[in-house]
C-alpha cells in the first residue's frame, strides 16, 4: 500500500482497505487465498475509495525511488577459482553420476561376497 503509485491515497483510506481486506483473509483462512484476496479487493474496488479524498503529496520523485550508486571501494576478498578439471576428469565424473550430478544410489555399497571372497571368513581359519 506504500508504493509511489498509492501516494495520492490518504492513509485514512489505506487503513480501511487494510482492515476489510484482514476481516476477508480471516473469513478465508484455511484456503488458497491469493486469487481470492485480488478478486475480493477488485469486485469492493467502489466501496474502498468511497471516502478517497486525492492527496496532493509534494515529495519528489527522486526521494521516492532510491538509487544505489555502486560501491566503487575495491573488494579486499578475491574471488575463489573453481576447480578445472580435464576433460577425462569431467568424463569420468559423469559415468559415475545421473543426470542431476548425484551419485547412483549404492555407489559405496560393499559387495559382501566379494569382499568375503578376498578376505575370507572367521570360519576358515
Amino acid at each position: 500500500m506504500n508504493a509511489f503509485f498509492n501516494n495520492t491515497i490518504s492513509s485514512a483510506v489505506k487503513q480501511s482497505i487494510l482492515a476489510k481486506l484482514q476481516e476477508a483473509v480471516e473469513v478465508n483462512l484455511g484456503t488458497a487465498m491469493t486469487y481470492t484476496l485480488f478478486e475480493y479487493a477488485k469486485d469492493n474496488k467502489e466501496q474502498f475509495m468511497e471516502n478517497h479524498q486525492p492527496v496532493n503529496s509534494t515529495i519528489p520523485i527522486s526521494s521516492i525511488i532510491s538509487v544505489e550508486t555502486p560501491n566503487t571501494a575495491p573488494s579486499s576478498k578475491k574471488k575463489e577459482k573453481k576447480e578445472q578439471l580435464s576433460k577425462a576428469q569431467k568424463r569420468k565424473l559423469a559415468d559415475k553420476t545421473d543426470h542431476k550430478g548425484e551419485l547412483p544410489r549404492g555407489w559405496n555399497w560393499v559387495d559382501v561376497v566379494k569382499h568375503l571372497s578376498k578376505t575370507g571368513s572367521k570360519d576358515d581359519e
